[in-house]
Formats: structure tokens, sequence, C-alpha cells
């Protein structure tokens, strides 16, 4: 079964436009960046497995290069259909990526965590995540289990300024 990326964006209030697809060998996407210029809302969109710790970086650094644009300020990392750890980069993305993306403006980063289904370290994306989130003691960063909360804490103020 081919699993297609457009049959696996969120059905959310939010709206974004594809920047890139990140695929595997056999030409299987495994991630998409995307953005909303308008909101200032860059997404990353995962699915099924990335396979290699370069894959999975590649996707980091390049949202990060996004934000260096200065054109964003909020981030939304939706991991629900993710299937794999990247517990060779917590660290990394902890110490490395999230710094960088603070320095470029950074204002919000809101995660989808996965279910929590108690697996094995190499496949647990929910442990991963949350052991992540835990490395990065910063108020900036939130956890949530439903894109809709998450998109609505990610641009509450901004929200909240365009309602009053």
């Amino acid at each position: 079964m081919n699993i297609h990326a457009s049959d696996r964006l969120p059905k959310s209030d939010y709206q974004v436009q594809p920047l890139r697809t990140f695929r595997l060998k056999n030409n299987q996407p495994f991630a998409i960046v995307g953005h909303n210029p308008e909101q200032r809302l860059i997404t990353d969109l995962w699915f099924g497995n990335f396979e290699t710790e370069e894959n999975f970086r590649q996707v980091g650094a390049y949202v990060c290069d996004i934000l260096k644009t200065g054109e964003y300020s909020y981030w939304l990392a939706d991991m629900r259909h993710l299937t794999q750890s990247f517990y060779c980069s917590e660290d990394w993305l902890a110490n490395e990526i999230f710094p960088c993306a603070i320095s470029a403006g950074l204002e919000r980063k809101a995660m989808v965590l996965p279910p929590n289904r108690n697996l094995p370290s190499g496949f647990d994306s929910f442990g991963s995540a949350s052991n992540t989130i835990r490395k990065i003691t910063d108020h900036r960063v939130s956890a949530f289990h439903d894109v809709d909360h998450a998109y609505g804490w990610l641009l509450d103020d901004q929200l909240q300024a365009m309602a009053g």
C-alpha cells in the first residue's frame, strides 16, 4: 500500500503550502515541511519510518535554515503518524536545532505527539518526543496530543490580535 503525503495531512483549521517533501531511497515520503507565510508558521509533518538518523536530521536542519530567513515565528511539528524513534537525535534537537531556532526568532514550537504505545526504544516515537521536550526546558515548547489544540496554543497571541 502506498502512502501519499496528501492523504496524511491533518484535517485542521490551519492551511499550509508544502515547501519540500523528504523521501526515502524508494521514493516513499517520510516528512513534509510546509508553511503559511501570513501566519509566520512553519510545519513538519512526519509519517511512517525515516530509516536513518541522517534522514531525520536533514528535516530538522532544513527547518532551521527556513527559520533563519526571519520570516517565521511559529513551528508546528506533527509527529502523530511517526512510527520510528529518534532517540539518537534527542540531544541534537535540544542542544543544536532548538537554540538555532530561538536565535532565528522562534517564538513558540508545538509538538503533536504520537500515541504512547509502550514500544521498545527503537520504535518509540512518543518516548523520543517526550524525552526531547524534557531536555528543552523552555516555555516556548509545548506538547499536545491534538493538532487543533497545538495550533490554537501556537498562534494564540496572533489570533487574539486579529479578533481584538
